[in-house]
């Protein structure tokens, strides 16, 4: 069943419909309606290995987070608690629906999880206390927040005190690079740990740029890089595969202007490196995905090297060129288009993400010169 489907009390698929129910009722409607599958079905088991709190601004969003958090199936089970987070106008409210979702995986019992969708109009400081009851004890809480968080707004602060990892996707910010300066100013007073979804989108993009540096020709060169290109879908994909490259060889920026280009934002940066300077340059670019292009100048032990990932339809193609050389290729195949965002991947970390959160202050401060 779609999340949309789901929302509006359809049930054309194995599952129940999103009933009304009372806050402080949702409980004893999940179990009757499990107690009904099992009726009829036999035995189901729960498999919720954590909770997970979508926190959005209207219906509209939380319609397509149900359909996101169904498309996991079995990756990643929840407690899946949808907030709707308006602000009171007129009179406090609240109204909640909920659900047993259950897939049938490939071998095994029927698997169970929880949805529940809570629509408010009760001040901020209330929301931590209508969302806790709604929880399963003793196992982590994941929020994630879609679209723009409002970083300086007591909502905000009050949901990420009771999370222990708190998931965005910089893509759909409002303003992308803006908002990623902004993030990052607030991710120094976070209690959860942090993901970015882009961050997740670019895992095969870091692992092509680096394994050429672990073997001959480019062993050892990787403080030589000389220039960095990237055309990013998604700008803030851009300035943080920029900030990966600062953070873990200790880039420090040395300048950084918007090119004047009507048709693009392109962010221009020198950098002091340890092996002398490196320009970057992140342009915007039309396409699907995360990123089109990144090419690497490096100046090898035998003269100038590159390193160009490009990403084709459906997978992505390293090729490594080297003075004395023959072209080395390498193609590998991209996730899987049922999840897009790749919100399963950041629901298996349960700890920090060290390597992002230090690439997440350059990022922020090439985003925020950029803007200047």
């Amino acid at each position: 069943m779609s999340g949309q489907a789901a929302l509006q009390g359809r049930g054309e698929v194995p599952g129940f419909s999103l009933e009304p129910v009372g806050l402080g009722e949702v409980d004893q409607l999940l179990e009757r309606q499990r107690r009904q599958e099992e009726d009829s079905h036999g035995v189901l088991v729960r498999a919720s290995v954590s909770n997970l709190v979508v926190v959005c601004h209207d219906r509209a969003a939380s319609r397509r987070a149900l359909t996101a958090v169904e498309q996991l199936g079995q990756r990643a089970p929840s407690r899946c608690v949808v907030l709707i987070a308006e602000p009171p106008a007129g009179h406090e409210g609240v109204r909640t629906w909920a659900r047993v979702v259950q897939r049938q995986p490939d071998a095994g019992p029927e698997v169970v999880w929880d949805e529940v969708v809570v629509q408010t109009t009760v001040p901020p400081r209330h929301l931590a206390a209508v969302v806790l009851p709604l929880l399963l004890p003793e196992l982590p809480v994941f929020t994630w927040w879609t679209g723009t968080p409002p970083f300086a707004d007591e909502v905000f602060s009050e949901l990420t005190a009771v999370s222990d990892r708190l998931i965005v996707d910089s893509a759909a910010f409002t303003d992308p690079p803006a908002d990623l300066a902004r993030l990052a100013r607030a991710a120094t007073a976070l209690t959860p740990a942090l993901s970015d979804c882009v961050w997740g989108r670019l895992t095969p993009w870091r692992d092509l740029l680096a394994a050429p540096f672990d073997g001959p020709p480019l062993r050892g060169a990787h403080d030589r890089i000389r220039s960095v290109e990237v055309d990013a879908v998604e700008p803030t994909a851009g300035l943080e595969l920029v900030g990966w490259f600062a953070s873990r060889l200790g880039w420090e920026l040395d300048h950084v202007r918007l090119a004047a280009d009507p048709n693009s934002d392109t962010w221009l940066a020198r950098w002091t490196t340890a092996g002398g300077a490196c320009e970057t340059r992140v342009t915007t670019s039309l396409g699907a995905g995360t990123l089109t292009k990144v090419a690497l100048e490096v100046e090898s032990d035998d003269g100038p090297a590159g390193i160009r990932v490009e990403a084709p339809p459906g997978h992505l193609v390293a090729t490594v060129t080297a003075p004395g050389q023959h072209r080395a290729r390498r193609r590998v195949g991209l996730p899987t288009l049922a999840d897009p965002i790749g919100l399963a991947a950041e629901l298996q970390l349960f700890g920090r993400d060290r390597i992002f959160e230090a690439a997440l202050p350059p990022a922020a401060a090439l985003a925020e010169a950029g803007n200047a």
